[in-house]
């Protein structure tokens, strides 16, 4: 199985990034630097922003069951942001694919608890515990 990786977004301050193929029927969102979805919103019309983590296999691909976001190297997210991650989880979710944030910072998780986003989405500590939850 090869791992391809494509770059959904970039801009001065942070980097979003799709990792395929690491293990069957799952895709990465790995995210880097301070994720604030409002800095997006010059670049990018809110509906697109809004669908970024939406991904269809290729022909004849099996579809992923499970969604990871690796929020390791993420110091902070603004509420934009989250909500982003929480309309897809809810688009997952209706679709039977599981999704899991992984190593979220400190501050992610103190937002997480705060909005009440720890009890919908599950955090694991590494992608391999994702893999394996």
């Amino acid at each position: 199985m090869s791992i391809t990786q494509t770059e959904l977004w970039k801009n001065a301050t942070f980097t979003i990034e799709r990792i395929d193929g690491r293990a069957p029927q799952t895709v990465i969102y790995s995210i880097s630097g301070p994720f604030n979805a409002r800095d997006m919103y010059g670049s990018m019309k809110q509906v697109a922003l809004g669908n970024i983590f939406e991904f269809k296999p290729a022909g004849g691909a099996e579809a992923p069951t499970l969604h990871i976001f690796d929020l390791s190297r993420v110091p902070q997210m603004d509420s934009s942001a989250l909500g982003t991650i929480v309309s897809h989880f809810i688009s997952c979710r209706n679709r039977g694919i599981r999704v899991i944030a992984v190593g979220p910072s400190p501050n992610v998780v103190q937002l997480f608890k705060f909005t009440k986003v720890d009890t919908l989405i599950p955090t694991a500590a590494t992608i391999e515990a994702a893999l394996d939850a």
